[in-house]
């Protein structure tokens, strides 16, 4: 046992334990701020586990603990205990701890479990013990960071190898399976190889010698037994070697995870394969790697052997071992330095001196968007500052900015990072963003953020919380962060636990930020209050109520520096204004607040103001003082007062998922989606996945067998295993009838002498049975070589069946499965699911069916020429029986459960992927790390079990098979004299081979049937997963031409997003014209977005009818629907892929249309300055370019698609004023021909449009012109644009 050295401090410091105040804390003092941050944590930490199902106790297996008991008995004592024969110590809460020789060796500590599996006929997850503490990854990844640490000093970064690390983790338990191994090798070397021949030679004996023989029986029994048992000493120890170094090794690539500044090359789903199925090849390698040290040895007896028996042709044989170790590139990418110094003034909360920063790409066309790009900006991150004279010094750093109040963010006063050596200025990876920025933020000051597109505002913030490379300058930050995202991130957890994000409820603070955020209203209208779960990603909420729960989360978190970026776009003016003026204002009043907004308004109230441009900072100062420097700032305001760019006036854009996808949860007075029924939906939401009970389905076979090819295919490759099986016993009995032959009795003279040949060269027609011979080899070869061609390409081509038709299932899935199921399901069946059916099914199948038709043959030929053997089969072919009867339910229902519980950790490691910004904000790295290695431990547990479950059936089965071999040998003696010698032979060898292969045949059945859990997983999705309406319908395809002039007709409409919740839309009917410009206006959750759904249909309505052009679009396929439809979503959508595939995915435009609609967008000059222009790489999720770039690439995929019916979701609300109203006058142009509706939360958007309709509660109680519904004061758009205009007046 290795896994604490107790006299190394190896605990990983945490930033909180770095310093605070300048001031060093000592390590009792850090260690109880670290006890006390966990205990913060539990309850939240466990809701996530309630969602799927889980138990889970957040600190049973403690480090500390284990470390103490350590200390005080030595670090082996525990490994030591297993040397006692027998124990019944209760001690310790996993049975494998209290286990002694005998039972560790045989998993007799499991039969318990077995039984009861076998009792209930299933196992639920509080049925299986928690994992061992010794092999929890707290434990392990401690240790194995303490190893990698000690490799990097004494090799250094360059030299450092993973592959050294791991063997130092592993050796002791390694060399230890090693020699049991070695004693399997030899006990399975000397009964075939002496204790078999002597008992063959006893039975050509002519005299009996009973007590010699059964001597011989009684050694040949206990052989067998010590190879069987030392075997399974060595799964048992290599088990748990694997499962350590698995859990070790997991947490630390998260670790790396949690570091990343971006995720560069690495994909998501790249990221979630090595936390699934890497993490099960890294489990594999070591628990069968040992293995490969029996090879030698068994090569060179078995060759020494042969020598002495047939000369020096024994040594013609060979074996090629290979170990493939793939690499572990996680390892290598860049992570976060989290140094960092305080600012030399003690007033200064964030200083940045000559700072040049870049973002860092994986190569040059994945670069972000150049920086001299007019009038385009990054608005993601704006930042909040009170007024105040500072300089702005911007330094990136290369770690999360956490709570590490006063460390220098750069290298300055540490080593350089391995990933930061050699960086230069012309580094191709990098890629300029930030030059020469100078700037301090006073404590307590308030600085409002704004600028064009482009213009640097996401990277100033991205900055300060260490998410660029610093190429110049220096960064220092006093104080600790919370951070508003511009898109909102939320966890699968209850509301109240999204705005605690971990710390201690106080209610008068709870209460006061609920108030102060506008929340109460929306909390009253839901069944469960608070305490109602999110979907993942919000799904259950509308983006008003998201952005509102994230600054929640930010106010309750009592921090000292608040990042805002853009928190009030999504929100109406006049709840805008109430949190500028409550949360903003009054709440954070002695705060230092970075407040990024494109609402200009609002700046009047800050302290200091920023303008960026082309990545730097060009007029800084009061409200005041820019007003009376009278530049761009001044003219941007100007534009405001005098309503010439009435988009700045009210810009409150609603973070609507993929506009349609997500505003589907707007509710009137909160979400519509969630209203009322909130309890049934959170059910839904908090529902743990299904688990299928029982044995597995005849029709999961036959799934598979038809996507290989059906029955026909299924009976022919059945029919080569026949043969090829046929072929090879063939072949053998063949050569043994040569043999048999001899000489043909053929007479040979020698020197006059002549007598009976002894040779089969002797015999006449030796070249017949060597043709015979040959030709049965070739013949044998030919079927091998085709049965194994045709059995690949068959599950080759189910896997791929299987994968196509449960992806073509996923994307048809209508949009309410998404909302309610967590990724982590999803991801699980196309990565471990999936992963079973490709590689491992196959090899278990081909193995299964071969030695099925091996048994058969093989009791076949024994039979008919040793039928007493049939006496001792009968008895142990029932116990055979048994066995695998209780097995199967037991290895099946482990293997169900191992899949289960992957499914929360895979949704845990793609949702910390998609938060890393807030998690390193709010530095919470420690906690996301802790729930990381709860349900990574949760998944381990059956995981190990399952895979001890198998050799605790083949130790059993073992055990029957000596006593078969055992039994053969005993008849063998008592019936000498009674049984031909070559028959004794041939009985006592086939009784070996049988036995062996008939224990082997029972356990991959079980392993087999566990196997196709995942062909049972995979078919449950796609037998339940129901399909959005057909795509084409026959006889209801539109004309090619349709729609012709745009008229849109709706009737009596009624929607909801599913069954059991409110309507969202209640009996809308109106008429909008062809080619008429419609501004749909109303306050959050009023059914704005709804409007866009129904027409897209991503929700099939409940009643009523849309007509467009005299067609019923309920009545045609959703293609011939969608393609005729354009929308520009709030939210922008780009692919992994090229920016021309993002323009024009199925190549329909020239290239000269697509420059076109890039220069009508204003980005033609920012794709132009890309290195591979239109085949420049997009990342995922457009993450090289910046919000407001990716709603103009978004606006130019429309403008060349030129439909009809255009739907514009806030299209413009992540740019700047200028850019907003080039974009619009573009649009107006563009579209003059088309039908446009135009769903707004600024109202100066809609006041050029034809008419507006105004929303409530999901019903249309205005329709007008705007100039008719302005003039009537009573009116509720009347009421709505004085709002508006107070909120501008500020």
């Amino acid at each position: 046992m290795k896994d604490v050295d107790i006299r190394t401090e190896y605990v990983i410091p945490e930033p909180e334990c770095k310093t605070v105040n300048g001031k060093s804390l000592d390590f009792e003092n850090c260690k109880e701020q670290e006890k006390a941050q966990r205990e913060l944590c539990e309850n939240p930490l466990e809701t996530a586990g309630r969602v799927e199902g889980l138990s889970l106790d957040p600190f049973s297996h403690s480090c500390m603990q284990i470390r103490d008991e350590e200390n005080q008995k030595g670090k082996y004592h525990q490994s030591l205990h297993l040397f006692k024969p027998f124990r019944s110590s209760t001690k310790q809460q996993h049975p494998v701890d209290n286990a002694g020789f005998f039972s560790f060796m045989t998993f007799s500590w499991l039969t318990s479990l077995a039984l009861l599996a076998y009792k209930k006929r299933q196992l639920l997850l509080e049925d299986v013990w928690p994992l061992s503490k010794y092999e929890s990854s707290e434990v392990n990844s401690r240790r194995l960071e303490r190893l990698w640490q000690r490799e990097l000093k004494e090799y250094g970064q360059e030299k450092a190898s993973l592959n050294r690390v791991i063997w130092r983790f592993c050796r002791t338990r390694l060399v230890f399976s090693v020699i049991c191994l070695m004693v399997t090798m030899v006990a399975g070397f000397c009964g075939p190889a002496f204790l078999v021949k002597r008992l063959l030679d006893y039975a050509s004996l002519n005299e009996s010698n009973l007590q010699y023989g059964l001597l011989l029986s009684l050694g040949l029994f206990l052989t067998e037994i010590i190879r069987s048992w030392s075997l399974a000493m060595t799964w048992a120890l290599n088990y748990r070697t694997a499962a350590r170094l698995r859990g070790a090794a997991l947490t630390m690539a998260f670790d790396k995870i949690l570091k990343l500044k971006n995720m560069k090359e690495k994909t998501l789903g790249e990221l979630i394969n090595i936390c699934s199925s890497d993490g099960q090849r890294l489990f594999e390698a070591i628990a069968v790697g040992s293995l490969l040290a029996g090879g030698p040895l068994v090569a060179i007896l078995g060759m020494i052997y042969n020598a002495t028996l047939l000369g020096p042709t024994a040594f013609l044989g060979s074996a090629i071992f290979v170990l493939f170790y793939p690499a572990m590139s996680l390892f290598l990418m860049e992570e976060f330095h989290i140094i960092r110094k305080k600012p030399e003034c003690s007033q200064i909360a964030i200083e940045l001196k000559s700072a040049t920063l870049a973002w860092d790409f994986l190569n040059t066309s994945a670069q972000s968007s150049p920086k001299m790009t007019p009038k385009l900006k990054k608005d993601r991150h704006e930042s909040k500052g009170k007024k105040g004279t500072r300089k702005i010094k911007q330094n990136e750093q290369n770690g999360p900015l956490t709570e590490q109040n006063g460390y220098l963010l750069t290298n300055s006063d540490e080593q350089p990072s391995p990933d930061e050596k050699g960086i230069s200025l012309t580094n191709p990876r990098l890629q300029r963003t930030l030059h020469n920025i100078n700037l301090s933020i006073e404590k307590g000051k308030l600085v409002g953020i704004c600028g064009s597109v482009g213009s640097g505002k996401t990277s100033l913030i991205s900055a300060v919380l260490g998410q660029m490379t610093l190429m110049e300058g220096s960064i220092a930050v006093d104080g600790n962060f919370a951070y508003v995202a511009q898109q909102a991130w939320m966890q699968s957890t209850t509301i109240r636990e999204n705005i605690l994000f971990n710390k201690t409820y106080n209610e008068e603070r709870y209460n006061n930020v609920l108030a102060a955020c506008c929340l109460r209203q929306d909390l009253a209208v839901l069944s469960s209050g608070d305490m109602t779960q999110v979907g993942e990603h919000g799904a259950n909420l509308s983006g008003g109520q998201r952005q509102r729960i994230s600054l929640a989360r930010a106010l309750y978190s009592e921090r000292s520096i608040y990042i805002l970026d853009d928190p009030l776009s999504a929100l109406d003016a006049h709840v805008g204004n109430h949190i500028f003026n409550n949360a903003i204002k009054k709440q954070l009043n002695l705060k230092t607040v970075l407040f990024i907004t494109h609402q200009l308004q609002y700046l009047v109230n800050c302290d200091e103001v920023l303008l960026m441009k082309d990545g730097s900072i060009t007029e800084r100062g009061s409200h005041e003082e820019l007003m009376v420097l009278n530049g761009d700032y001044a003219a941007m305001f100007n534009n405001l007062q005098l309503g010439d760019n009435p988009h700045i006036e009210v810009k409150n854009k609603k973070n609507v998922n993929s506009s349609l996808k997500k505003t589907q949860d707007k509710g009137q007075t909160g979400s519509v989606k969630k209203e009322r029924n909130a309890k049934k939906e959170t059910d839904l939401l908090g529902q743990s996945e299904d688990k299928e009970k029982g044995a597995l389905p005849w029709s999961v076979y036959g799934v598979y067998i038809q996507a290989a090819g059906g029955p026909l295919t299924f009976f022919f490759v059945m029919i080569l295993f026949v043969m090829n099986v046929g072929s090879v016993a063939f072949n053998n009995w063949w050569l043994s009838y040569w043999i048999k032959a001899g000489s043909g009795n053929t007479s040979v003279t020698v020197k006059n002498e002549t007598y009976v040949g002894q040779s089969m060269k002797d015999n006449p027609h030796m070249h017949y049975y060597a043709r015979i011979y040959a030709f049965s080899m070739v013949a044998m070869l030919i079927l091998k070589a085709v049965r194994g061609i045709v059995f690949v390409k068959g599950t080759l081509r189910a896997s791929s069946r299987l994968h196509d038709e449960l992806f073509r299932k996923i994307l048809r899935a209508p949009m309410k499965f998404f909302d309610i199921t967590p990724s982590g399901r999803i991801l699980n069946r196309f990565s471990k699911d999936m992963d079973e059916v490709d590689t491992r099914l196959p090899f278990q199948t081909e193995m299964l069916i071969q030695n099925i038709i091996l048994v058969f043959c093989c009791t076949g030929v024994i039979g008919s020429v040793f039928p007493w053997f049939l006496v001792a089969v009968g008895p142990l072919a029932i116990l055979f029986m048994i066995l695998n009867q209780v097995s199967r339910i037991f290895i099946r229902e482990l293997k169900r459960l191992d899949n289960i519980t992957l499914s929360p950790f895979l949704s845990h490691v793609a949702s910390s992927i998609q938060g890393l910004t807030t998690i390193h904000a709010y530095n919470k790295t420690a906690e996301y790390r802790h729930r990381y290695q709860e349900l990574l431990d949760a998944n381990q547990a059956p995981f190990f079990l399952f895979t001890c479950a198998m050799r605790w059936l083949a130790v059993r089965l073992d055990v029957v098979s000596i006593i078969l071999i055992g039994t053969t040998a005993v008849i063998i003696v008592f019936m000498h004299g009674h049984i031909p010698p070559a028959y004794a032979g041939l009985a006592i060898s086939y009784a070996i081979q049988l036995t062996g292969l008939f224990q082997f045949t029972v356990r991959l059945a079980s392993e087999t049937e566990a196997r196709f859990t995942s062909v049972e997983r995979i078919h449950h999705y796609i037998k339940i997963l129901e399909l959005e309406a057909s795509a084409h319908i026959k006889d209801k395809t539109p004309p090619a031409d349709w729609p012709q002039h745009g008229q849109l007709t709706f009737g009596n409409v009624e929607m909801r997003y599913r069954e059991n919740l409110p309507l969202v839309l209640k009996k809308v009917s109106f008429t909008i014209k062809p080619q008429e410009k419609i501004g749909i206006v109303g306050r959050t959750g009023s059914g704005k977005s709804s409007l866009g759904i129904a027409l897209f249909r991503l929700v099939e309505l409940s009643g009523g009818s849309i007509i467009i052009d005299g067609v019923n679009i309920t009545e045609m396929g959703l293609a011939d629907l969608r393609s005729k439809l354009s929308i520009i979503p709030q939210e922008p959508v780009l692919f992994t892929g090229t920016v021309r595939f993002n323009l024009d995915p199925f190549q329909q435009f020239s290239e000269e249309q697509v420059w076109d609609a890039l220069e009508r967008t204003h980005m033609k000059e920012c794709i132009s300055q890309l290195p591979l222009k239109l085949e420049s790489e997009v990342m995922e999720n457009g993450e090289n370019f910046s919000v407001g770039e990716r709603q103009l690439i978004c606006v130019a995929r429309t403008l060349l698609r030129r439909c009809k019916v255009l739907i514009l979701d806030e299209a413009t609300a992540a740019m700047d004023t200028e850019t907003d109203s080039l974009v619009q006058e573009t649009i107006r142009e563009s579209f003059a021909d088309c039908t446009m509706l135009t769903i707004a939360h600024r109202l100066n958007t809609v006041l050029s449009c034809d008419r507006v309709m105004v929303l409530s509660q999901g019903q249309v109680v205005e329709f007008d012109k705007p100039s008719i519904l302005l003039a009537n004061e009573n009116s509720r758009f009347c009421a709505m644009f004085a709002e508006n205009k107070i909120a501008v007046k500020g």
